[in-house]
């Protein structure tokens, strides 16, 4: 059916001014995100605000054993923080996307494949307060994160839908 026979059907019922009730919404386009390059984890976080100042990510190696993502034997050695990462200096945003800011990390830099980050403003965390995880080998290289939501998503389209909850 064309815009002119939706037309001539508006006008025949009386309702010319009314022709958006017969015309599907367009759908709406995904926002461009930013892909993790080859050899690098990625997590993107929205704030629904677009107040991103201030907010940094927390990412530490655990020592556990892993094996087919999931933990299957206890620590060797204390959790370490990544290089150049601290709880008052956490690291800054790689970048902004149409999701939001992400931070791109290389994966060497979690030797057993899981991922631990948290996600603050000082010391306001988000995600519920908790420390946050991950396993590449199972969950893949990107976590998608919505301010004031407990879950982690591991697909854009999940997260921005959740957002519609």
């Amino acid at each position: 059916m064309n815009l002119r026979h939706l037309l001539g059907i508006a006008a025949a019922l009386g309702m010319a001014g009314s022709l958006a009730l017969f015309v599907p919404a367009a759908s709406a386009q995904a926002p461009d995100v930013a892909k993790a390059p080859e050899g690098q984890i990625a997590v993107h976080y929205f704030r629904p605000d677009g107040d991103y100042a201030s907010w940094g990510v927390h990412l530490w190696e655990s020592f556990e054993k892993v094996k087919d993502g999931k933990v299957v034997g206890s620590k060797d050695k204390s959790d370490m923080p990544l290089g150049g990462i601290s709880w008052s200096a956490p690291m800054m945003p790689t970048g902004k996307d149409g999701f939001g800011i992400y931070w791109f990390v290389k994966v060497s830099e979690f030797r057993n494949g899981k991922i631990n980050y948290i996600i603050h403003k000082n010391d306001i965390k988000e995600q519920c307060g908790k420390d946050i995880a991950w396993f590449v080998e199972t969950q893949g290289q990107e976590v998608f994160v919505n301010s004031g939501d407990c879950n982690t998503y591991f697909k854009a389209e999940d997260a921005i839908n959740a957002r519609k909850k």
